[in-house]
């Protein structure tokens, strides 16, 4: 089994890869532009109220157990032609997919669960 720590640095790594792909990539759907968003997510959080107290949340997104509490999934933000694609059906995240597993098949998006922008290691 391999560390966090590495795990961590392999994925780092081969998101940097795939997001300069997806950029460079001349895409037949338009012009492509992408951007990441919730990468590591903690939970619980700790909010500091105005009066100077703390509550603790629990991330009511994120499945207990998921990869972004551990650093090793991210969401991806797809834009053709600036427009947000948000279809999970659209056929730009098969593409993008394979393209993620062409480095690593333990690299991916979360398509077989129904959750499309979903980019994951080991998942």
């Amino acid at each position: 089994m391999m560390a966090l720590r590495e795990s961590r640095c392999i994925f780092t790594a081969l998101v940097a890869r795939l997001l300069v792909r997806i950029s460079e990539r001349q895409w037949s759907h338009g012009r492509v532009t992408v951007a990441a968003d919730e990468w590591t997510v903690k939970t619980p959080r700790r909010v500091r109220h105005q009066d100077g107290s703390t509550t603790m949340l629990e991330d009511a997104v994120h499945v207990r157990g998921s990869k972004h509490h551990s650093g090793l999934a991210l969401d991806l933000l797809v834009y053709i032609d600036d427009g947000y694609v948000s279809d999970g059906s659209h056929p730009i995240w098969a593409e993008i997919d394979a393209m993620a597993r062409e480095y690593d098949p333990r690299f991916g998006l979360g398509i077989r669960f129904r959750d499309a922008n979903h980019l994951s290691w080991d998942e």
